[in-house]
């Protein structure tokens, strides 16, 4: 949910900037926007989450209003439904902080492992991995 919450916070800093300079195409592209790290201050659950799961969440974003950017007919980035059944998140690898053993997975933060279906046998390194929840 943490993750979920990030994107909607940056989305309307983002929406707030745009409304605020969308006259002056020149002011909006010289804005600086603020980083996940920034928000750790003032929401403390953003602790609990891993660091490249929140740079994800930017990257989201700054995808989904590029595309806004190069073509109006997108749309604006529209804000993540809490009462969606289908949350997910996803983190990088890094030095071997996503495994997969006895069809458990290891994400980063999290203490316990989580229980997987796997229908073949992974071959190969894990770079990224998406969790979702239904």
């Amino acid at each position: 949910m943490a993750v979920l919450d990030l994107y909607n916070k940056m989305l309307s800093d983002r929406i707030d900037t745009y409304s605020k300079y969308k006259n002056n195409k020149e002011e909006l592209k010289k804005q600086k926007y603020s980083t996940p790290a920034q928000y750790k201050k003032e929401y403390k659950f953003l602790k609990e989450v891993d660091s490249l799961a929140l740079a994800n969440v930017q990257l989201n974003l700054d995808k989904a209003y590029k595309k806004f950017s190069r073509d109006k007919s997108v749309g604006f980035p529209k804000y993540k439904s809490k009462k969606s059944n289908r949350h997910s998140f996803t983190t990088n690898n890094q030095n071997g902080t996503v495994y997969i053993k006895d069809s458990y997975i290891k994400v980063p933060k999290l203490k316990s492992k989580i229980k997987i279906k796997q229908h073949r046998k992974f071959i190969g390194i894990i770079k990224s991995c998406t969790i979702w929840r239904y």
